[in-house]
């Protein structure tokens, strides 16, 4: 299957980390025999104006939109599959990681996320949604087109802010519900308590995101909107780097 891996981040100021993240992704896609593609700021170029001028200078709302865009236009160059990962996950097992879905399924896929967030009682509570840092489109997919219409009403219908996310994990989560199709299970997201574990080597909620995944990541969404410092960051890339899921399952 002709497959195109693709990415987008700002031309300039990318951290190492981020770094690090896309040369993961990169290296996956060649070892996969992926084309691979990257773009800087043009992505948002192909979101129309009106949009952009609604969310306030929030990039991440435009890229929500502007993925699915360049997704379709990818395929209508005649490739069968495309796949989207956000420039801030991380490939961490790319012997191990495989980003299919079966025959029979609908052609389309998104992550799933097990997100470990302390409750307001006190403790910690794994919460299950939808993720759009990792998009899987196929050829004459039924979901894409519909995506990008129900993103464009959306945002004809805002008025007064955007909320966050409304065009990704909670547009998607809400589908999902209701539809049920088929998900990436391999990569996650990684909430702030979980890359405080792996910054000081805890365990309690590595254990509980390990516990309430169906199978345990091989890559992540580490949250560069909630992201700690640079230097944090970029050792939470090298200690996931070295150690691979042995760190997430305290076998290292």
């Amino acid at each position: 299957m002709n497959s195109v891996v693709f990415q987008s981040y700002r031309d300039e100021g990318r951290p190492e980390w981020i770094e690090l993240c896309l040369e993961s992704v990169h290296s996956w896609a060649a070892h996969q025999g992926h084309e691979y593609r990257f773009l800087g700021d043009e992505l948002l170029a192909h979101v129309p104006s009106w949009v952009v001028g609604k969310t306030e200078g929030r990039n991440q709302i435009v890229a929500d939109l502007g993925r699915l865009i360049v997704a379709r236009e990818i395929l209508e160059e005649g490739v069968d599959q495309v796949i989207w990962l956000d420039a801030d996950t991380l490939v961490f097992e790319p012997q191990a990681l495989r980003l299919e879905i079966s025959a029979d399924s609908p052609g389309y896929a998104f992550g799933r996320e097990v997100w470990i967030q302390e409750r307001t009682s006190g403790g910690l509570k794994a919460y299950r949604n939808v993720h759009n840092a990792v998009c899987l489109f196929q050829r004459d997919n039924p979901f894409l087109d519909f995506y990008i219409h129900a993103c464009l009403l959306i945002m004809e219908r805002v008025a007064g802010g955007v909320p966050p996310q409304i065009l990704g994990p909670k547009f998607l989560t809400a589908q999902y519900n209701i539809l049920g199709f088929p998900l990436l299970e391999p990569v996650g997201a990684f909430s702030p308590a979980v890359l405080q574990d792996i910054l000081i080597g805890g365990r309690t909620a590595l254990n509980l995101l390990v516990d309430a995944s169906p199978s345990i990541p091989l890559a992540a969404n580490l949250c560069a909107s909630l992201r700690r410092s640079d230097q944090e960051m970029r050792l939470v890339c090298e200690r996931l780097l070295a150690q691979g899921t042995s760190l997430l399952s305290g076998s290292a």
